[in-house]
């Protein structure tokens, strides 16, 4: 036993469905990029993935799953599985996961991880509504173009070193009613997004307000009207991601009932004297 590493979506589903239900709020991001797989093929990405499992012999306990042109995307697991992944592999330039499991991965290629951004994961408790929150409402084709346009505009914004973004989802979350805009005058001013339910969970990404708009209370509006999307449709799980560098955000959703479970950080992997090459990765 060890490390299986396939191309193949529904082999890995196969493999991994009793791990990842078991660690369903952990494996959010796994779960979408799996759902991505399944329903719109491995032509979703620019290349064909890598999905891996660590099955010591007692069943899996650890993930790895890298879409190109993404960064690898690793889930907590032991020092020893960290190290038998590095055997033989060249090194990522940057690597998403568990600030523990990035440290080891660091140390068995001989690098030192250099935190880009780290991020905290909250869960729902308890949906509190926003004080005098503004009128809100499901986004419809009107505003498709318009939510393109902010799409680009968050990702210049707060990721400007990822992918750009691609319109296949926002078309279908507009097409099965998962993002709400917040209307204080009958003209949008921002939104957020819920995604696909996957084992009765979902997260809320991206919740933007473009910046003439901010600082009213729209992105805590748009916040709870997704949340109350996923909770209307039945799931038991509504997350979403933090900056910790923001503490606004962070403010904000602890006001609306959400609490942070986990954290994880986007490092770069930064050779050291004597270690080995790295291979091709996300600059």
């Amino acid at each position: 036993m060890g490390w299986t590493v396939k191309e193949n979506v529904e082999e890995f589903w196969r493999a991994t469905e009793p791990y990842l239900r078991a660690h369903r709020v952990t494996s959010t991001i796994v779960l979408s990029i799996v759902d991505t797989l399944r329903t719109r093929s491995t032509g979703a990405y620019s290349g064909p993935p890598e999905l891996a499992w660590w099955d010591p012999g007692d069943g899996v306990s650890g993930l790895i799953v890298h879409t190109p042109p993404y960064r690898p995307l690793v889930s907590t697991m032991s020092a020893e599985a960290a190290a038998a992944w590095t055997v033989g592999r060249p090194r990522p330039e940057r690597i998403l996961g568990p600030s523990d499991t990035v440290e080891h991965l660091a140390q068995a290629w001989g690098a030192v991880p250099e935190v880009i951004v780290a991020e905290r994961l909250h869960r729902l408790d308890v949906l509190r509504s926003p004080g005098n929150p503004a009128p809100t409402r499901i986004a419809g084709d009107a505003e498709r173009n318009l939510l393109w346009a902010w799409l680009q505009a968050f990702r210049d914004e707060a990721v400007p070193n990822d992918p750009p973004p691609d319109r296949a989802p926002l078309d279908a979350a507009v097409d099965e009613g998962r993002i709400a805009v917040a209307v204080p005058d009958g003209e949008p001013v921002a939104y957020a997004a819920v995604s696909p339910s996957l084992m009765r969970s979902s997260r809320i990404a991206p919740v933007y307000t473009p910046p003439a708009h901010r600082g009213r209370g729209y992105g805590a509006a748009v916040t709870a009207a997704a949340a109350r999307i996923a909770l209307a449709r039945g799931d038991e799980e509504v997350l979403l991601f933090t900056d910790l560098a923001n503490p606004t955000s962070n403010r904000l959703y602890a006001r609306l009932g959400f609490v942070g479970v986990a954290d994880i950080v986007d490092a770069a992997l930064m050779p050291v004297a004597g270690s080995r090459s790295p291979g091709t990765g996300l600059p």
